[in-house]
């Protein structure tokens, strides 16, 4: 009893051997067609190159807050701030990849290489086929160490590398005509905020002249003097964290840490300004509780130092936006390529595709494994039709059922 199973297993071993000696002008006539076909047809598919370039992102960047000869120590801080979120080389290659993947780039590149006769897409087909078909002879891919690969399949191995050298090209341009804009902008709203502190200057200037020929009104206490430096120092200040903060909030939103970090700053200057304007707060200690609230300066007093504060506030505001509008403007200009090309696609010389041993071993094994069950399936049919009583049963339990179906079907049409 123990041999039975390997008597069974044996004996299905023998019937396949049989099936197969029987029907083996079957087997080999279908395979042998399916191969040598297989073989013609992957000789009449074109041979396609792949041509690959490499392109990274500069270490460092320059920019309206780029660290220059002559900037203060809040822009500084303000520069290494946006570094630290925005400077990494994985946020540049993502950036970079969005440009390679837009329709802009794929418009550009079909433009220049008359694609659309390549891939000879007749003139009544929408544009949409050419984009999806120069988008599957293309690949971009981010590398681990951070740098982009350009590939790109062509029947014709020049136009390939010559494809993938001008999609660097194309980076390389819309990424400084995104910078340029940017830059325009910044200098735009700088150079409004410059403009406006120049024309307050101007006006607190004239006022100051007009006070001191009606009051005659030269010097106060030292005291008051003191105090109105450190006014005008925490004014500056306050004017320059709104500034700041103005400027995040165009460039991260309302919600991000960095804007609600700039936001209690300009809370906290905004405290030390009230309590030198209105005296000693309990709430608040301060060495600013040192100096005489303002408030209870005589008037003509007090109207000397607003003015007198108001002038060294626009003043310090000058000396800080001055530097910042003289690079937006540097930065405008700029045309200097952003990307730096590690390797450059040159006409390959080995053909990607296709991969003619692998089509016609696979063709040999599927025609081989399938012409196996067609013949296995006859066999089968075969011996149950020798059988009179399972060939009866087969039919009235399965073909029946089927045509009466079909029948039923098509007399309902």
């Amino acid at each position: 009893m123990s041999n039975s199973p390997d008597k069974e297993k044996t004996k299905k071993f023998e019937d396949l051997l049989i099936v197969l000696v029987k029907y083996r002008r079957t087997i080999f006539i279908n395979v042998l067609i399916i191969t040598i076909a297989s073989v013609i047809i992957s000789l009449l598919i074109p041979n396609k190159y792949t041509a690959t370039s490499s392109f990274i992102s500069p270490k460092k960047k320059g920019g309206v807050f780029g660290d220059i000869a002559g900037f203060s120590s809040t822009i500084k801080d303000l520069s290494k701030t946006l570094g630290g979120r925005l400077g990494t080389v994985t946020d540049e290659a993502y950036n970079y990849l969005v440009i390679l993947q837009s329709r802009t780039a794929s418009e550009n590149v079909i433009k220049k290489f008359n694609l659309r006769e390549v891939y000879e897409i007749d003139e009544d087909k929408p544009y949409e086929d050419v984009i999806k078909e120069l988008e599957s002879n293309v690949d971009f891919n981010i590398e681990d160490e951070g740098n982009i690969v350009i590939s790109v399949t062509d029947e014709v191995p020049k136009r390939a590398a010559e494809m993938a050298n001008y999609y660097v090209q194309i980076v390389n341009e819309m990424s400084v005509e995104l910078g340029v804009t940017e830059s325009r902008n910044n200098r735009e709203f700088i150079e409004k905020r410059f403009i406006q502190a120049q024309t307050d200057i101007a006006n607190i200037e004239d006022s100051l002249e007009n006070f001191s020929r009606k009051y005659n009104v030269m010097a106060l206490e030292e005291q008051m003097k003191a105090a109105i430096e450190v006014a005008a120092k925490l004014k500056a200040e306050l004017e320059i964290a709104k500034l700041e903060q103005t400027i995040l909030i165009r460039n991260y939103g309302e919600d991000s840490p960095i804007v609600k970090d700039a936001s209690l700053k300009v809370s906290e200057l905004n405290n030390q300004l009230a309590n030198l304007k209105f005296g000693e707060d309990k709430n608040l200690k301060s060495s600013l509780n040192l100096f005489v609230p303002f408030e209870k300066v005589p008037e003509t007093g007090v109207m000397y130092v607003r003015l007198m504060r108001d002038y060294e506030i626009q003043n310090k505001l000058l000396e800080f936006i001055y530097p910042i509008y003289e690079q937006a403007r540097i930065e405008e200009q700029k045309d200097m390529p952003v990307v730096l090309v590690v390797d450059e696609a040159i006409s390959p010389q080995k053909k990607s595709s296709p991969k003619r041993t692998l089509i016609v071993i696979g063709a040999f094994l599927i025609s081989f494994f399938f012409s196996l069950g067609y013949v296995l399936i006859k066999e089968s049919y075969r011996t149950v039709q020798s059988d009179d009583e399972r060939f009866k049963k087969i039919k009235e339990g399965i073909l029946d059922p089927l045509k009466s179906s079909f029948r039923s079907k098509k007399s309902s049409k």
